[in-house]
């Protein structure tokens, strides 16, 4: 069984309006912040990963794109924040964190670093794309065509905000 605030014994303190947001998909909602999704090649540099996410201030990931423009992985902020913390020497890190340091500080390209992406289309439900959000703890994701194409970025901003003030 779902535990709910209620079930709980908790009462909010405000409800969003979830009878609207129930047909609200990525489409009516996702270019409200980010118009254009941060996009490289699977060749770009490492240099040009980080200047792409300091240009961005809002993006907090890189969508890397095959030769045809599919989407094939993501580059976090987070995950270069975490290579940057351990290569200048920090030592009580996980070994998770030290083996993506170590393939960051030898990747010669985006593709060498890059992990698999998890992505919504246009049509995605935006409650179950809050749900997947919240479960997978990813503030952003990339917005796909049927081609697998990055159309697009949705921000979790975007979200709280079709949610809250609807």
């Amino acid at each position: 069984s779902l535990n709910t605030p209620r079930s709980l014994g908790i009462e909010p303190f405000m409800q969003p309006s979830e009878k609207h947001m129930e047909n609200v998909t990525v489409k009516d909602i996702y270019e409200t912040f980010t118009v254009d999704p941060p996009i490289l090649g699977e060749d770009a540099s490492l240099e040009e990963v980080i200047d792409t996410l300091l240009r961005d201030p809002q993006s907090r990931s890189v969508y890397i794109v095959d030769k045809e423009g599919r989407l094939s992985g993501i580059i976090s902020t987070l995950i270069i924040l975490k290579a940057t913390n351990i290569l200048r020497g920090k030592k009580s890190v996980l070994k998770h964190d030290v083996f993506n340091a170590v393939k960051i500080a030898k990747a010669d390209c985006a593709k060498a670093i890059k992990h698999p992406p998890i992505y919504v289309y246009e049509s995605s439900k935006i409650l179950d794309v809050l749900e997947m959000m919240s479960r997978e703890n990813i503030q952003e994701l990339p917005v796909i065509d049927k081609d697998k194409r990055a159309i697009g970025d949705l921000n979790c901003l975007e979200i709280l905000k079709g949610i809250w003030e609807a």
